[in-house]
């Protein structure tokens, strides 16, 4: 019987190829035109594959060697470089076993039905497909066994919420849900709109004890159960005090060191049956500082499912203790193919590319085992704080930031309270606080020259008086400045990468960066400029402007979408550990930047953003928060 040598193995790689394609639909939903597509290729790579082994038709082998072949290319492109017209291809990403198996099989499907056409039909025996089969199914198995794993599966509820599977036998640990203390150095947020409440949160330290008695509205039941987790928390959580520990008995970290604190999960004990045990915590929080890790927090996770407001969750401690949810958190894979947060959703709703929503549903309280100014139970700040069922000003795990007994901390809530590591200013007198007028002084700080004073007095004045000119992002744009698409953190980035290596350095005229800081309504306000230095300094080199008073940083984990010096503009697409590497994205030059803010900052008119955007100090240094120069 005649037959085109072949075709039938064209057809079944060809069909687990679309096999493979189908199971990755799904992992792509927050990209509709990439997910549409996937559809497309499935139905084509299937149908071809079943149409060459029931009835093999000569006019339709051609079509196999064009379905094959544009769906082995389109993985090239997406491999080398990204394909800048379809939402969620615009960079390049690292191959996987997955796509690289569904790459591979569509390759032979292609190469095969081109040899068939070219040899053309001739008298050949019975196929038989047993081996090929066997081969296609050890290979299709594992291809889309592993695939769930990526950071897009929204199967089962979401696997980066910690819904796993337990059939399977890879470690989906790092896919749960993270605090994330991202960037809002301005966000200040206070109780005394509820007085019932006043008293609470009251600073935490366990070393002087345990003060939550005489809250309005906590029965004497709930400050009990209170009081017993934090003091078991207190005992049983220093057992993970060493993080290598921590690691070997299965926490395993989502990659979230640069904002300061680490958090290591623990896949299966989100899913067990335990609540509030401080013998078996969902996630261990870790103070990073360079290399060091300090346990400070354990982060308890209820069970799946159980909403926010539920009873069980609300009457557990009263009006002590407030659960909260994070709905805005993507995930990505990294370079080691585990799962971690990439970032947040932007005032679009999306999520940076290669990335995809998780961590929706679960919620979480932390219970601190160091001391803490908002009390035993504090959110972290900025998107760590997550979401509660109640305002911002009525949470109970947030307080009024007060960034003089935080100030050698990381820049989010839950920094060291310990007096003496607290810088004593030499005075505090009111006179010296930021009113937001033009000329402020800046008198009082200890070890700033007078030359350092009067310099960094003139740098807030110049700024102050000239940069208002860029007052809206039109303005911005027309003058060649360009947003990196950060808004999601609450403040936007615009910035002109033709002043970086210009002639100019610390001049209003030519700000390197604008920052605007995002209202409820999508609204740009215009808070400060950001300094950027050429690409021949260092934070070892950087001008000495205010002396301590000015603190220079860096940022050497964020990935960028593009070369901007190439293509005039790039965005933000993912974030790695310090000095890490980008899964995908670029990095670029981590050039010492600082903000001189035109409007009152609760940590000086030099002040850094918080968590992420704090970025990277010179190593010995403690991140500076100058509370004497302060708003108020």
């Amino acid at each position: 019987m005649n037959r085109h040598p072949g075709i039938a193995v064209a057809g079944l790689t060809s069909l687990a190829a679309g096999i493979i394609h189908g199971g990755a639909i799904g992992l792509h939903v927050e990209h509709p035109q990439l997910a549409r597509i996937f559809i497309v290729v499935t139905l084509l790579q299937v149908g071809w594959g079943l149409t060459m082994l029931l009835a093999p038709g000569v006019v339709l082998i051609p079509a196999g060697v064009l379905i094959n072949g544009a769906a082995v290319g389109g993985w090239l492109l997406t491999r080398i470089g990204g394909i800048s017209w379809i939402d969620g291809l615009e960079v390049a990403e690292s191959p996987q076993w997955a796509d690289s198996i569904c790459a591979g099989l569509g390759a032979i499907a292609a190469s095969t039905a081109l040899a068939a056409v070219l040899i053309g039909s001739r008298p050949l025996p019975s196929v038989r497909l047993t081996y090929p089969a066997m081969a296609c199914a050890a290979l299709v198995v594992p291809a889309m066994w592993t695939g769930s794993t990526h950071v897009h599966d929204h199967s089962t509820a979401l696997a980066a919420n910690g819904v796993v599977d337990e059939s399977q036998p890879h470690d989906h640990s790092d896919e749960a849900v993270v605090e994330v203390s991202n960037i809002d150095g301005s966000d200040t947020v206070t109780t005394d709109a509820h007085p019932h409440l006043a008293d609470w949160p009251r600073a935490y330290d366990p070393a002087v004890g345990i003060d939550i008695g005489g809250v309005e509205g906590v029965s004497a039941e709930q400050e009990s159960r209170a009081r017993a987790l934090i003091e078991s928390t207190l005992d049983e959580l220093p057992r993970w005090a060493n993080y290598d520990d921590a690691v070997a008995q299965g926490w395993v970290s989502i990659g979230d060191e640069s904002t300061g604190y680490e958090h290591l999960v623990n896949r299966r004990l989100i899913v067990d049956d335990k609540f509030l045990d401080p013998t078996a915590p969902e996630s261990l929080v870790y103070r990073a500082e360079g290399s060091k890790r300090t346990l400070v927090s354990a982060m308890f996770m209820a069970n799946v499912g159980v909403a926010i407001d539920d009873p069980t969750l609300t009457d557990f401690a009263g009006p002590l203790m407030q659960w909260h949810v994070h709905d805005n958190l993507c995930f990505r894979n990294n370079a080691q193919g585990r799962s971690v947060v990439a970032g947040v959703l932007n005032a679009e709703g999306k999520c940076p590319a290669g990335s995809a929503l998780g961590g929706i549903g679960i919620s979480m309280v932390h219970v601190w085992i160091t001391a803490h100014p908002c009390g035993p139970f504090a959110a972290l700040e900025g998107e760590g704080a997550g979401r509660a069922d109640v305002s911002d000003a009525e949470r109970k795990d947030l307080c009024e930031h007060d960034h003089a007994t935080m100030s050698s901390g990381s820049g989010a809530s839950g920094a060291s309270t310990t007096p003496e590591t607290t810088p004593a200013p030499t005075t505090t007198a009111p006179s010296y606080k930021d009113n937001g007028s033009a000329r402020i002084s800046l008198a009082g700080f200890p070890g700033v020259s007078a030359d350092q004073q009067a310099r960094a007095e003139e740098l807030v004045y110049r700024t102050r008086t000239v940069l208002p000119k860029f007052a809206t992002t039109d303005i911005a744009i027309a003058n060649g400045y360009s947003s990196i698409q950060d808004s999601s953190t609450g403040v936007e980035h615009y910035v002109n990468w033709s002043y970086i290596n210009d002639e100019h350095e610390l001049n209003p005229d030519y700000p390197e960066s604008l920052v605007f800081q995002v209202g409820p309504n999508g609204q740009r306000t215009l808070v400060s400029a950001m300094y950027m230095l050429g690409d021949s300094y260092t934070l070892d080199s950087v001008p000495d402007i205010g002396g301590s008073l000015t603190q220079w940083h860096i940022h050497n984990n964020l990935c960028y979408s593009q070369d901007p010096f190439v293509n005039g503009s790039t965005r933000v697409v993912g974030v790695t550990s310090e000095n890490g590497p980008c899964s995908f994205g670029i990095k670029l030059n981590p050039n010492p930047m600082i903000h001189v803010w035109i409007k009152p900052h609760p940590c000086g008119p030099f002040a850094a953003l918080e968590g992420v955007g704090a970025g990277q100090i010179k190593p010995g240094e403690e991140r500076l928060c100058d509370d004497v120069h302060s708003h108020g």
